[in-house]
């Protein structure tokens, strides 16, 4: 029992008083299996000299194991937010924004990240073509986890002559819908697809009224 308690002694006596963790498991956002090797790039933000500096600085960084686990120890301080930035070949880079609870405080910070993928919409009224014509499109089920993806609003195009594209962040491995309403001359059709994001690839959609 005396050994067992000196090991844990020994062990806790290792760790600094007036440090902090924070820990956590990166995951693929699809598939749920853990990310190794990922970035993690711990960011602050604080108040020197008296003033407050709203801009995020480098603080600490590690890389996940193969269980997707990372572990960061730094110095106890007054910040005023934290921010975790996960990044990786392949996957679109994600942060996770949070604020200190109090000063010795330890965070345990799960996330998910999405492999990269992207979607180019291309917006064409042809010939022949009316200055009243018009067309919303949006994209419906992106993953809802994916704060850096596109949102579901329509985006709307005006006239006679529409010749645009648009590009949006999608989760590689996801299917989406993209919907379109399109009113050419004075008649209305509405066209509604799934498309399957690609993983490190852009998928190409044509939306042609």
């Amino acid at each position: 029992m005396f050994i067992m308690m000196s090991a844990l002694l020994s062990l806790f006596s290792c760790r600094e008083t007036e440090s902090n963790q924070i820990s956590g498991v990166l995951t693929d956002m699809v598939t749920g299996e853990p990310v190794g090797d990922a970035k993690v790039e711990f960011e602050i933000t604080e108040i020197m000299q008296g003033n407050f500096n709203s801009a995020f600085i480098p603080f600490k960084e590690c890389y996940t194991d193969s269980e997707g686990k990372f572990l960061i120890e730094f110095e106890s301080r007054n910040f005023v937010k934290m921010r975790l930035k996960f990044s990786k070949p392949g996957y679109h880079q994600i942060y996770n924004t949070f604020e200190p609870s109090n000063v010795d405080s330890d965070y345990v910070i799960n996330d998910a990240i999405p492999k990269e993928s992207y979607i180019s919409v291309k917006v064409y009224n042809g010939y022949p073509n009316d200055p009243d014509d018009v067309v919303k499109i949006r994209l419906q089920n992106i993953n809802s986890d994916c704060d850096v993806c596109c949102g579901s609003n329509y985006k709307y195009f005006y006239g006679a002559y529409v010749d645009s594209s648009f590009v949006c962040k999608v989760v590689g491995g996801d299917y989406i819908t993209v919907n379109y309403i399109s009113i050419h001359q004075e008649q209305s059709k509405v066209v509604e697809s799934q498309v399957y994001c690609t993983p490190g690839d852009t998928v190409m959609f044509n939306c042609y009224y």
